[in-house]
């Protein structure tokens, strides 16, 4: 067993409480700035370009890879993996109203239900799995659990890859936009708790503006310049430190594999 590690039938989380219960009953119709998608178009708007820039080079090259994307909203990813060619690409979604959503617009595998319960019952099935926007929403006393719980479920030499929110990137509080996050992350945190939870080539990166046109390679030119600045901002006042410490963007990215 890996150091530090407990078998996944001991990791106990915490029962959802009433008010996570009252927030995730009606979930779909608050989040802010998701709009519920009313066809296939919508639900990769704008998605894709991140999806193809930071998330196909973490994909497996076999296409029919078990690929379990946890919090799958509406069928987001799964829908663009599935476009991609790994056709057993799957879903789970507490959110029921999102899963109903996501099977009506045609997304295939989409379930309702607890991605713990389901990693209880999933060891060393998958090859790849992607938590979006997922860890923030966990009790910090939980999410070492969690991980243990998602290393348990993927294959020898399986990947696990998480987007957060970034705590760092001050002039955007997306952390607290939404009510339902519980836990904040920076790139130094997300790597410290990969590697607690016995990841290992753990690798956190910035999900930056990417060019596919003249106004976004525009922003992308700027937001250079502007990270340049704030880097050496941060040199001036600290010295040269982690690179982990210079990450701005809103949202920040983390891989891990499975040894």
């Amino acid at each position: 067993m890996p150091r530090d590690a407990r078998p996944e039938s001991q990791v106990n989380l915490t029962v959802m409480s009433d008010y996570q219960h009252r927030i995730y009953a009606r979930y779909s119709e608050v989040r802010p700035h998701y709009p519920v998608p009313t066809n296939r178009t919508e639900l990769l708007s704008g998605a894709d370009v991140i999806f193809r820039k930071f998330l196909v080079p973490l994909l497996p090259a076999r296409k029919d890879a078990k690929i379990l994307d946890i919090g799958c909203g509406y069928g987001h990813f799964v829908h663009f993996l599935q476009s991609r060619g790994y056709s057993v690409a799957m879903g789970i979604d507490l959110v029921q109203q999102q899963v109903e959503v996501g099977q009506r617009l045609g997304v295939l595998n989409l379930r309702h239900g607890d991605a713990r319960e389901f990693l209880r019952e999933s060891t060393s099935q998958f090859d790849f799995i992607s938590a979006i926007e997922v860890l923030e929403h966990i009790p910090k006393q939980d999410v070492l659990g969690f991980l243990d719980l998602i290393h348990s479920a993927l294959r020898p030499g399986g990947r696990l890859v998480c987007k957060v929110p970034n705590l760092g990137a001050f002039y955007s509080p997306t952390f607290f936009m939404d009510f339902s996050h519980e836990t904040p992350f920076t790139g130094p945190s997300l790597k410290m708790v990969f590697e607690l939870a016995n990841f290992a080539n753990v690798r956190v990166s910035p999900i930056g503006p990417v060019a596919h046109g003249m106004k976004s390679a525009v922003r992308l030119v700027l937001w250079k310049m502007i990270s340049g600045g704030l880097r050496f901002v941060q040199i001036v006042e600290g010295g040269p430190g982690d690179r982990l410490r210079t990450l701005f963007t809103s949202s920040i990215l983390a891989s891990g594999d499975k040894s």
